[in-house]
């Protein structure tokens, strides 16, 4: 059961980065736009044209982006972990120290996402708009970024769950492939992977 979601949740993950890729591009090219019209004309033509709100919507997209991204970066292992002593230790060491990293995230990711969505719901019920010209509601922005940052929660949950149940079959490698840092090797290979240099 938990395998099944944990690859389930894999692929939503992998979607959900697809999306806040296009956010990401979106938010480039909508201030590329404003730079141009701004600055662009003013050198060309010798006015400009302003458009007011291009850094309030980039950062709205930047803000979900990074919240719908951190599914993925979890269950590909891809959150940055100081590795001092991890290396040194053995492979029960490392197993608590991964399992303490997780439940620390997860206490972390909880509070975050309550106050994420005790931010979005207050937004969306007393309809608070943006302090700028554009009066953008806040909720469109909070809503999903609350809703990224608890798609994070559920992972994090059954990353967890998935470690914790390895650890006490001692299924040392499963507990590493959920939530060990990954060895300079595994780095490597999986580079070589992307570039479509290895088998």
């Amino acid at each position: 059961m938990i395998e099944r979601l944990w690859q389930q949740t894999q692929r939503l993950a992998a979607w959900f980065v697809i999306a806040a890729g296009g956010m990401l591009l979106a938010a480039a090219i909508i201030v590329t736009i404003e730079v141009l019209l701004r600055k662009g004309f003013a050198a060309v033509f010798g006015w400009s044209i302003v458009f007011s709100g291009s850094d309030e919507i980039s950062a709205y997209l930047f803000a979900v982006a990074t919240a719908w991204s951190l599914p993925y970066a979890l269950v590909h292992r891809g959150h940055i972990r100081i590795d001092v002593l991890y290396s040194r230790l053995g492979d029960r060491e490392r197993c608590l120290l991964d399992l303490f990293a997780l439940m620390v995230m997860l206490v972390f990711s909880l509070v975050m996402f309550e106050r994420a969505w005790d931010l979005a719901s207050n937004s969306l019920i007393d309809n608070i708009r943006s302090n700028t010209p554009l009066r953008i509601p806040l909720a469109w922005a909070q809503i999903p970024w609350a809703f990224g940052i608890g798609l994070f929660c559920i992972a994090m949950l059954l990353a967890l769950s998935r470690s914790i149940k390895a650890i006490a079959v001692g299924d040392y490698a499963r507990l590493q492939a959920t939530a060990g840092i990954p060895s300079q090797d595994e780095e490597v290979r999986q580079e070589i992977k992307d570039l479509g240099l290895g088998h």
